[in-house]
């Protein structure tokens, strides 16, 4: 794995990310990990590590809200055609309840009234359109049936698991080991003028709290889009045990990442994108499954290879510069691949 290694060593030289951390593996364990360049370059260094834990992201969408949707599935709770606000769960998972993109829901008094009356963008079920907005519904939805979402997380995935550093809300001492992300919310910022949306957001750097504005405004920490901080072995063994069937049925887990959206114009399942020949996913096998984070994160399943490829980078630290992302990610297949 030397190979990547270098590979995501240039990235950095080239100003990419600040450091990245690997692990390539099967359904049956780790083959291979890594990590290089710095967790945070300022103001102060520290260098990334295999231990070293990040702001996923909306990998957050399918290893924490979709496993939470789907366990309720099959305790019987709910079923996908039920209707929540309006959107079936169906809908709201494979992103084609015709709700826009996003919106910063941490402007208004009432994030949940907002979603609801200015959400929509088109008729429902006629079009794919990757949004928050579909999880965050989730998220208000998973609370009703459940209650506190942060423990709901920790009792039904992160502890069964053994997992110790995955968690929606970073204890303070855990801090040195976390991958700093954007220093204030800029990118957000511009987006709320784009739209004429007087909106506060957070001064200096974002360091231990989630980048996602919503997550950290409507959700405490998590809204159900973004919000997970996990190391790279733990977004691997997140995705490992849902391959496996440890976290829901095997079959259930087999329906979501079933593509769903067939003739439409992006591949998805319940949770999950549906590899369809992104400059990331051009070299997987058909069918193959997975999800990427803004903050530079991602996790892809190869169907037949059975190969499982996590790749965490912040690439938006100090800023949210535009970078060829998704071609990075394909190399980084492409070798882990061999």
């Amino acid at each position: 794995m030397h190979a990547i290694d270098d590979f995501l060593r240039r990235e950095v030289d080239l100003g990419s990310f600040a450091g990245a951390v690997y692990v390539v593996g099967t359904p049956q364990g780790i083959e291979s990990e890594g990590a290089v360049g710095h967790a945070v370059s300022v103001p102060m260094r520290i260098e990334a590590t295999t231990g070293t834990i990040y702001d996923c992201a909306s990998l957050t969408k399918p290893l924490v809200t979709t496993t939470l949707v789907l366990q309720a599935i099959a305790e019987g709770r709910l079923t996908l055609d039920q209707q929540f606000h309006g959107y079936t769960w169906r809908e709201l998972l494979t992103h084609t309840s015709g709700l826009r993109a996003w919106m910063p829901l941490y402007a208004f008094d009432d994030p949940l009234q907002t979603l609801l009356e200015q959400g929509p963008e088109c008729d429902r079920g006629t079009r794919v359109i990757y949004s928050d907005l579909n999880f965050i519904l989730l998220w208000y939805a998973l609370r009703e049936i459940y209650g506190d979402f942060h423990a709901l997380a920790r009792q039904r995935i992160f502890e069964p698991l053994g997992l110790r550093d995955a968690t929606l809300d970073p204890l303070p001492e855990l801090k040195p080991r976390i991958a700093a992300t954007e220093w204030g919310q800029r990118y957000e910022t511009r987006m709320c003028a784009e739209r004429q949306i007087a909106c506060e957001v957070r001064q200096g750097l974002i360091w231990g709290q989630t980048h996602d504005g919503n997550s950290w405004g409507v959700g405490a920490g998590c809204a159900g889009n973004a919000g997970l901080f996990a190391t790279a072995r733990e977004v691997f063994r997140i995705t490992q045990a849902f391959s496996n069937g440890e976290l829901v049925p095997r079959e259930l887990a087999a329906e979501a990442v079933r593509n769903h959206t067939a003739g439409m114009d992006d591949g998805r399942g319940l949770g999950w994108q549906i590899g369809t020949g992104s400059a990331a996913t051009e070299m997987l096998t058909p069918g193959s499954w997975g999800h990427t984070g803004f903050t530079g994160t991602s996790v892809w399943v190869d169907r037949e290879r059975r190969k499982i490829m996590v790749l965490l980078a912040n690439r938006v630290h100090p800023c949210a510069a535009p970078v060829a992302i998704q071609k990075v990610r394909g190399d980084f297949h492409r070798l882990a691949l061999g």
